[in-house]
């Protein structure tokens, strides 16, 4: 149900602000994205580096102390060590520029989850790690890819629903 903001003024600024507020997550999101694009070129090759990391971490999956499986076999992990880094640039820029965010929303879901698969949804401390790659940094970041996509999609089939009218 779509209300009609004319009838009531204070409808209006808090879809503004609610517009505005996930503008500014997909923008913070996309520069995210770019940036660790470039830092992972940037540092491919460097001892503990991304490629490194993607071709002998051992999957953490769950967390909590488990060891893991892997690492990744190399049909895998090599693709995926190449073109990460140039898909979270591509993905970041579409969502920085507004263009294309329903599908680069789910692109960047799904690398968001191969992150929490690999790196383990629950750090070996516990929930609050200390100076641990934080499992909730990667969730949050999902769920508002998940927004900025799901009002995405809300924006276009309302345009396509006034169309039709």
């Amino acid at each position: 149900m779509i209300l009609d903001t004319h009838t009531q003024p204070g409808l209006r600024s808090e879809q503004r602000l609610f517009r505005q507020s996930v503008t500014t997550m997909r923008f913070l999101l996309g520069l995210f994205f770019v940036l660790s694009g470039i830092a992972n070129y940037l540092y491919f090759n460097a001892p503990g580096g991304f490629f490194e990391t993607v071709t002998q971490l051992k999957l953490k999956l769950w967390g909590w102390g488990f060891e893991g499986i892997g690492p990744l076999p190399l049909i895998i992990a090599l693709p995926y060590a190449y073109l990460l880094p140039l898909v979270e640039m591509i993905v970041g820029v579409s969502f920085m520029i507004n263009r294309f965010v329903r599908w680069t929303g789910i692109v960047m879901m799904l690398m968001l989850f191969s992150f929490i698969i690999a790196f383990g949804l629950i750090g070996p401390d516990g929930l609050i790690p200390n100076n641990q790659g934080n499992w909730d940094k990667n969730v949050f970041m999902l769920i508002g890819a998940w927004i900025c996509a799901a009002y995405d999609h809300y924006l276009v089939a309302r345009r396509e629903k006034s169309g039709e009218l």
